[in-house]
């Protein structure tokens, strides 16, 4: 954990990625049916447009990016928590069963139930942590090889996958809604589902970005943790449940969306390198950057069309971890 590298680095690196999120946020404004102009933007902001394009900016387009700059945040951080507490460059939300039993506990309560949105985070959280144990008690619990808990995250997804598909044969009228729903998206989701999900996303990330000297403590050996006075297994499980938290209480209001939780904290590592406090912040603007972006591109690649975002952050995150596992034989992988 040597700090070699000079904090202008740092610096450079927050601010080219708050300056790129910025310049996604604006350009998220701006995307959609009807194409606006910078002017056109500022003047819908400032009120002086017609009442369509007031609603569309201010009712639709502004909430959504907004969830995704939250939500891409949370994904980054649960990530990196993953990896820096399990110590397993491999492990994220989507590749140990968190996200896709999140998923299945969601179209369970919504096929059999008629539930209060209040309960659904509840819901995918008891899914997703039922998800995460199960994957990391089949990979072994004190040897959490990389590829034993990819095999056994996709063993655990694969089931879950298997009984939603089973539960959507039954779903009914509401299938079609849930199919949409099971490739990730943020179409359609506006201030109501933000003001529903930001409690269950705020507190949990603001809980684990200010948890830095537990976080840092757990990078290093256990017992070298305990002497330092850290409750390793404790503190463990404390980062592991907010972790969850955040993950599962996303899936329940966007759908599954991969391969985030896997790919920020990988590119955050690459930028600063070995220096832990940097990984949890910059995971979490690199995230979101992520989601804004693959959010953007599905608005405009099958235009009018749109294209779940679910899918477009696989197709990236795919060949990632390809890559990963292959950079694995050499020295200097991970």
């Amino acid at each position: 954990m040597t700090d070699a590298r000079p904090p202008l680095r740092a610096l450079t690196i927050y601010a080219t990625t708050l300056l790129v999120l910025g310049l996604l946020f604006v350009l998220g404004l701006m995307a959609g049916s009807q194409w606006l102009s910078p002017s056109d933007l500022l003047a819908t902001i400032e009120g002086k447009s017609s009442l369509l394009t007031q609603i569309s900016v201010m009712e639709l387009r502004l909430p959504r990016n907004l969830l995704g700059l939250l939500g891409g945040a949370a994904l980054g951080v649960a990530g990196a928590v993953m990896q820096g507490v399990t110590r397993n460059q491999l492990a994220s939300p989507g590749l140990t069963g968190v996200i896709a039993t999140a998923a299945l506990a969601t179209v369970s309560i919504r096929t059999f139930g008629t539930p209060n949105a209040l309960w659904l985070p509840m819901a995918a959280l008891a899914g997703g942590l039922v998800g995460g144990s199960l994957t990391f008690a089949i990979s072994g619990r004190r040897q959490l090889q990389p590829e034993r808990v990819v095999l056994a995250g996709i063993a655990v997804t694969s089931m879950a996958t298997a009984l939603t598909t089973a539960i959507l044969l039954v779903s009914g009228s509401e299938a079609a809604e849930l199919y949409y729903w099971l490739a990730g998206s943020l179409m359609g989701r506006g201030w109501q589902q933000l003001t529903l999900v930001l409690p269950w996303l705020l507190i949990p990330l603001a809980a684990l970005l200010a948890m830095q000297r537990p976080y840092r403590l757990l990078q290093l050996d256990d017992d070298l943790a305990l002497a330092m006075g850290l409750s390793v297994g404790r503190w463990r499980a404390i980062f592991l449940m907010l972790s969850l938290l955040l993950t599962a209480s996303l899936v329940a209001f966007t759908g599954p969306i991969v391969f985030i939780g896997l790919v920020a904290p990988h590119l955050a590592k690459r930028m600063l390198g070995d220096r832990p406090q940097h990984w949890l912040p910059l995971s979490a603007l690199l995230g979101g950057l992520l989601l804004m972006t693959a959010d953007i591109l599905a608005r405009q690649l099958a235009f009018p069309q749109e294209m779940p975002v679910g899918m477009l952050t696989a197709l990236i995150g795919a060949p990632w971890l390809i890559y990963l596992l292959n950079a694995r034989t050499t020295p200097r992988s991970l």
